[in-house]
């Protein structure tokens, strides 16, 4: 559940059809699904990262990180889409009509902006790892704790 609905007054103010308006919360509440569906592969992500001292965890960990960078930018696009159109359509109404609105980035916005930012991030790092560029031979587990492996 989203947990808010659109009032009577606003539906009867802006002459909108009900079942339009039911048509938009359905697929507001699809589109806003995604927002945990890629936190949760970011869990994971991290979780199997832990594990990049074997070769083939690195590689599986590289392709669920990219997998959750994909994830992430889409999520990304669907919220600048959503506030711009709805920015836009806010707009054009509040020139016919006398309305008293205004809609605006918010922190989610720019929270999945950083997360997006981060776990592309991520996806050169593992990169390095997993093809061993850049000099990148071990994990960072290992150089942090060289003096007590034998």
């Amino acid at each position: 559940m989203l947990g808010y609905t659109v009032p009577n007054y606003v539906i009867t103010t802006l002459n909108l059809n009900s079942s339009i308006v039911d048509v938009v919360e359905k697929a507001l509440l699809t589109l806003l699904v995604l927002h945990p569906i890629a936190g949760g592969l970011c869990l994971f992500s991290l979780f199997f990262s832990l594990f990049l001292t074997s070769h083939a965890f690195s590689i599986f960990t590289l392709f669920l990180t990219i997998v959750t960078s994909l994830v992430s930018s889409l999520v990304l696009a669907i919220d600048l889409a959503l506030v711009l159109v709805a920015k836009s359509k806010l707009n054009a109404l509040a020139t016919t009509q006398s309305l008293h609105f205004a809609i605006d980035f918010g922190n989610g916005v720019w929270m999945i902006l950083a997360a997006v930012i981060l776990t592309w991030f991520a996806v050169i790092a593992l990169s390095a790892r997993a093809c061993y560029c850049l000099g990148v031979r071990r994990s960072v587990f290992l150089f942090l704790f060289k003096g007590n492996i034998n």
